[in-house]
């Protein structure tokens, strides 16, 4: 049997702002990694693999 609970957050403006800032954040992260991670592939063209 699937049980899915979903809560509907309700928040006020102070919550707002903080959790857009940390999206913004979260974003810029993400996508400064994976330019790191283009760039570098670029430079070796080698396959990146969890075992060498």
């Amino acid at each position: 049997m699937r049980t899915a609970y979903q809560y509907k957050l309700l928040p006020n403006k102070e919550q707002i702002a903080t959790i857009q800032l940390w999206l913004e954040l979260l974003r810029r992260q993400y996508n400064y990694r994976l330019g790191e991670r283009f760039s570098w592939w670029s430079e070796n063209r080698c396959p990146v693999n969890a075992c060498p």
